[in-house]
């Protein structure tokens, strides 16, 4: 969905794309950093961040798995820009949870 009617006029294709990926640079950076905070972890540290990470995969990808089959019962479509979002939520929420188990 094109959010910027005439915005694109004149514009080589490659160009789009490539202004449409560059959020994505900072993201990766991100991303980098995340993992170098996992590997600094100790084990029960990791223990809880990996099963706070697989109830959120779990829970997210049900739900949109789920979701999917509503938007064919005539739902409306839910844009996939909020996927990750929903498992960076949902894995803060569950941390908070399985976090209180080994306390």
């Amino acid at each position: 969905m094109n959010y910027y009617i005439g915005a694109n006029e004149g514009l080589a294709p490659w160009i789009i794309v490539l202004l449409a990926i560059m959020p994505v640079l900072p993201a990766l950076l991100a991303l980098k950093v995340a993992f170098v905070f996992y590997k600094s972890m100790d084990e029960l540290q990791k223990k809880i961040m990996s099963e706070s990470v697989i109830i959120s995969f779990l829970l997210v990808g049900f739900g949109t798995f789920t979701y999917g089959f509503l938007e064919g019962a005539g739902f409306p479509p839910l844009p996939s820009i909020w996927i990750l979002p929903a498992l960076i939520g949902f894995q803060g929420l569950a941390l908070a949870f399985v976090s209180r188990k080994y306390k």
